[in-house]
């Protein structure tokens, strides 16, 4: 396959190289932020139409007028008309220029960024991978969208796997895509989505893997990682909602979930419910904190912080706490490496295992497993 918009896009890097060659540079980038002994990056078997979360930017053709649904340029704020992206859900493509090509005839105005005049602004999407059904935010600079009850019938008629429809009123001037703005305006409030034989409540603003199907691999691989017997008591820092501790709570003694945002911790004590989890309970409020307390106690923590990665106070509490095992999830090999280091004062790294969460861009997702060292 081959990407036409290669030159105007930003969204990938290396999207027309040979797939192989872009896991040998990850692979070789790896090796040097953590040595030679680097498992082998996990590639996908068809690494194509993997995005389940979709954004399209809408504005306007400044020559011809017309409406533009597409993706920004790399480091500038240049609207592209993209017709046929390689990486993202069909389905979501599909959609979102169904609804772009609706809006003349609906009389919806795009939002102009230059005089700031208009309403609708993004499409943002997500797809379950386990149904396909799919969730829809319409982002708009104005609480009123005329048209929107056509727009929402049309929808339906055509799109019979849209579940959800949302408004969201964004009036930002930077490049957040969605507030907490939100309105329900269709179907029901949450999408549910599956791995690893259990089941997830996504709302709009819930962090989930944009890859489903990689995802499934990364739990899989940190699951493994953990070695659980059925006895250990996990803490799952940055646990938003549930996800890691709850694949992993069939064979442990008991889950404590830890995450400073309340909708999520919500959404992951739903999620706990929904699949029978018993062992589980979650904490909403600042883990480093919430280490020191006495009745916590953890023998192995599963951490997935953001792609700023831990913050000293952070890792000098798991350190004080003192698990036996850590498995550190990471979106980012740079704030990865500089973390573990610090953690190496008293744990050994034992296991990098890289996987291609995002083919044909410059990112990769890392498990780690490290171990306690003998005192």
């Amino acid at each position: 396959m081959k990407c036409i918009y290669e030159n105007e896009c930003g969204s990938c890097d290396h999207i027309n190289m040979e797939y192989q060659a872009t896991l040998d540079l990850k692979q070789k980038n790896m090796e040097n932020l953590f040595g030679k002994n680097i498992m082998p990056v996990i590639g996908m078997n068809f690494p194509y139409y993997y995005r389940y979360k979709v954004t399209y930017a809408l504005g306007y053709d400044y020559e011809s007028r017309q409406i533009v649904c597409g993706k920004y340029g790399q480091g500038s704020h240049d609207l592209y008309e993209i017709d046929d992206c390689l990486i993202e859900s069909k389905d979501c493509q599909k959609l979102a220029h169904f609804i772009t090509d609706l809006l003349p005839k609906l009389k919806i105005k795009v939002y102009d960024e230059d005089d700031h005049t208009g309403s609708l602004r993004y499409i943002f999407m997500r797809q379950s991978f386990a149904t396909g059904d799919i969730m829809l935010v319409l982002v708009s600079a104005d609480t009123f969208l005329p048209g929107k009850k056509h727009l929402i019938e049309e929808i339906h008629k055509n799109f019979p796997k849209v579940k959800s429809i949302y408004l969201d009123i964004n009036k930002r001037t930077d490049s957040m895509v969605l507030t907490d703005d939100l309105t329900l305006l269709y179907g029901e409030k949450y999408l549910t989505d599956k791995v690893m034989g259990k089941s997830f409540r996504l709302s709009p603003l819930a962090f989930y893997q944009v890859n489903p199907q990689q995802m499934k691999k990364l739990y899989q691989t940190a699951v493994g990682f953990a070695d659980l017997s059925g006895n250990e008591k996990i803490i799952d820092a940055y646990c938003g909602i549930g996800t890691i501790g709850i694949c992993a709570s069939d064979h442990a003694s008991s889950i404590i979930g830890i995450e400073n945002n309340r909708d999520a911790v919500h959404d992951a004590i739903f999620n706990a419910k929904a699949n029978g989890v018993k062992n589980a309970r979650y904490i909403c409020g600042d883990a480093a904190e919430l280490f020191t307390e006495k009745n916590i106690q953890a023998d192995i923590v599963f951490m997935d912080p953001p792609r700023a990665g831990s913050s000293q106070k952070f890792l000098k509490s798991l350190m004080k706490l003192a698990p036996s095992k850590i498995v550190y999830i990471s979106c980012n090999p740079e704030t990865l490496a500089r973390d573990t280091k610090i953690l190496e004062k008293k744990y050994r790294l034992e296991k990098v295992q890289p996987v291609d969460m995002f083919p044909f861009t410059g990112h990769v997702e890392t498990v780690v497993l490290m171990s306690k060292k003998d005192t």
